[in-house]
């Protein structure tokens, strides 16, 4: 069926109240016969029956009452939307897309936790491209009854809108996403067929497991284990003298632990986001476990191998690959960064001090500028070879992952990590533009209302 944008607009009150006229532009495209008398016109689960008129305009446009509005649950402004004629006389608008996660509350209105500025690209570039955003939590969500706040020069206005076509989860709580509330809310989308992406956080053992199950993969995966106990904590650093200790279902670079054995089998600690006091030189491995295992028996953790990574500038380096779905089976890069710790950090979050650096200049020189540009291909396969693993083995949908890699100085991958909701304060945004990423995201949102 042919798809096109219309401009959606209310009807002056002085109209008759359910009426709707559509321009003989929009009639011609869409293949509507002159001799229809009403139209259905559909938007998210909502559906309105309403007489029609058609006037003399070659525009693509769509004017119906304040009424037929209130009963789409649209908000009160002139929307672009595709339509799609699904039969001889019904009209299908969309897509509505959702995006889920916490909404604060603030003086100033309402706020969105690290993705604010985001949302709003997301919803800019949904704007112009005929899909209507929103953002919505648990608390705004109701079956019946949507309500979100959708933006309206440049502010979030909460209103009763349409339900999703499509939903992309940025819930940030591992707590909440396995709560009965969004279990409920989940099991809504899947009974009225409603695509959702990403399915769930995978946690780093996750990750690692499904990894290391591909034997093309084993060669970039540092060694790892599951912390299971005081005596394998101990024989990994027996045996590799260097280790990090990281918490499975950590983000951004917090709760890190590296751990160096020193030949007189003495120890080093180093951590990253730790309150309290604690020691970084021990004696013994006994008085190394009991400073930290008050903080070990609080979540799981996995025992990571130390690699010998490039440094740059005396500091640590990795590479974050941001990796979108296209359609069903394909997978593309759609930004590129280097990313440098901060001074006296061995992570390279930005959260905890790091500096972005364009990846191309970067490998340039230090590997030359063949070698650079052969890496950088090399990491760009590698993480679409990543995720097409991943997306194939932890079920559910996918839509996007960020993908953190690093070299060691012979140029040789490793796999770091494998984030399932990447941050976006590590997107490289561009001043006033909508960033790759946000593109990607509802053109995938558009994708897969096209396939329903």
């Amino acid at each position: 069926m042919m798809q096109s944008m219309i401009e959606i607009k209310q009807l002056p009150s002085t109209f008759r109240s359910n009426i709707c006229e559509m321009s003989e532009g929009l009639r011609v495209h869409l293949g509507l016969p002159k001799l229809v008398h009403s139209l259905k016109i559909s938007c998210g689960m909502h559906t309105v029956s309403c007489p029609i008129v058609f006037i003399d305009e070659e525009n693509f446009s769509l004017s119906v009452s304040k009424e037929t509005y209130e009963l789409l649950h649209l908000p009160d402004k002139t929307l672009s939307l595709h339509g799609e004629l699904k039969n001889r006389n019904q009209l299908k608008l969309g897509p509505v897309i959702g995006l889920i996660t916490e909404i604060k509350k603030k003086d100033q209105g309402v706020h969105f936790g690290s993705i604010h500025d985001f949302c709003k690209e997301l919803a800019l570039f949904s704007e112009k491209n005929g899909c209507f955003f929103y953002v919505f939590s648990f608390s705004t969500y109701n079956k019946e009854k949507m309500s979100g706040y959708y933006l309206q020069d440049n502010q979030w206005v909460k209103a009763t809108l349409p339900y999703p076509d499509v939903v992309h989860n940025r819930i940030h709580s591992r707590k909440l996403e396995k709560s009965k509330n969004f279990l409920d809310i989940t099991t809504d989308f899947i009974e009225n067929k409603i695509p959702y992406f990403n399915d769930r956080f995978l946690n780093k053992w996750e990750i690692h497991q499904i990894l290391s199950a591909s034997e093309h993969l084993i060669p970039y995966l540092p060694e790892s284990m599951l912390l299971e106990s005081k005596s394998n904590l101990e024989d990994m650093l027996n045996e590799k003298k260097d280790l990090f200790i990281k918490p499975i279902n950590g983000s951004q670079g917090k709760r890190i632990f590296r751990v160096i054995e020193h030949e007189d089998s003495s120890y080093s600690l180093d951590f990253t986001t730790f309150s309290g006091e604690i020691k970084k030189e021990y004696d013994s491995f006994d008085q190394l476990f009991t400073a930290l295992y008050p903080r070990l028996k609080k979540e799981g953790f996995l025992l990571q191998e130390t690699i010998n990574l490039k440094q740059y500038q005396n500091r640590t380096l990795d590479f974050r690959f941001l990796c979108h779905k296209k359609d069903l089976h394909h997978w593309k890069v759609s930004s590129a960064v280097a990313r440098v710790s901060g001074d006296q950090q061995f992570v390279a979050n930005l959260a905890r001090g790091g500096e972005i650096f364009k990846i191309k200049s970067l490998l340039n020189e230090l590997f030359g500028e063949k070698e650079g540009l052969h890496l950088k291909k090399l990491l760009s396969e590698l993480s679409l070879e990543i995720v097409d693993v991943v997306c194939i083995q932890a079920g559910g949908e996918f839509g996007e992952f960020g993908i953190d890699l690093a070299l060691d100085d012979d140029g040789h991958p490793w796999i770091i990590e494998v984030n399932t909701k990447p941050s976006k304060s590590e997107d490289d945004p561009k001043k006033s533009k909508v960033r790759p990423s946000a593109k990607s995201v509802i053109n995938y949102c558009q994708f897969l209302y096209d396939q329903k």
